[in-house]
């Protein structure tokens, strides 16, 4: 098995070059372009079973994919994406087993070059054990620039019941991204003030 041992500096580069390839590869095309994969999707959600062979601290691992279902449970995809030693998640930072994320294809080369494999990334939201997915409910339209929040949603269980009205969400992914009335959100803790950040699970409809 290959080695992989970052350090955190190094780790950090290749995490912002890995958003910047993302940006541009995350309409898939089809392999047409720029693109360096055919039809592949750059963006899956996966949850993390072990760290790879060699430990690098909790920052590389294998995993598998997952969806989730109407109640937001995490359901193992059938013949879904696995990572190995080979084609591991990086994490920015430490992560644990069971942590469930939305993981991102760079477009460098991998460890293992033949065949031409990509680096993943994802981000657990803070040191320790990963994150929570929480379900939000949109109560009326509202569109948010980057960076921007809004108090038009409820946090919600998985029976749609209201847990918290009028909680504050947050994107930091599109120009202006916009949602509508009923729309069920997926969103993480942003760690800086407490609101709810959706990007993980924002896949470009309706937004730019």
């Amino acid at each position: 098995m290959a080695k992989i041992v970052l350090s955190t500096s190094t780790f950090n580069k290749f995490d912002r070059a890995a958003n910047d390839v993302n940006e541009l590869l995350n309409v898939d095309k089809g392999g047409k372009g720029a693109q360096p994969f055919k039809g592949a999707k750059v963006q899956r959600l996966a949850r993390l079973t072990q760290e790879t062979t060699t430990p690098n601290g909790g920052l590389t691992w294998q995993a598998e994919e997952v969806y989730l279902d109407d109640t937001g449970a995490v359901i193992v995809k059938p013949n879904g994406f696995l990572w190995t030693d080979d084609n591991p998640i990086f994490t920015l930072n430490v992560a644990s087993v069971g942590a469930v994320m939305m993981v991102s294809q760079s477009g460098r080369p991998a460890v293992n070059p033949d065949p031409a494999k990509r680096y993943w990334f994802g981000n657990p939201g803070g040191g320790g054990g990963g994150t929570t997915i929480y379900r939000l409910l949109v109560k009326s339209d509202f569109t948010l620039a980057l960076n921007g929040v809004s108090v038009f949603v409820d946090l919600i269980d998985d029976q749609n019941q209201v847990i918290t009205p009028g909680v504050t969400v947050r994107q930091r992914k599109y120009t202006t991204a916009d949602f509508y009335a009923g729309e069920i959100l997926y969103g993480v803790n942003y760690s800086l003030d407490g609101s709810y950040l959706l990007d993980p699970f924002l896949a470009g409809i309706g937004g730019v």
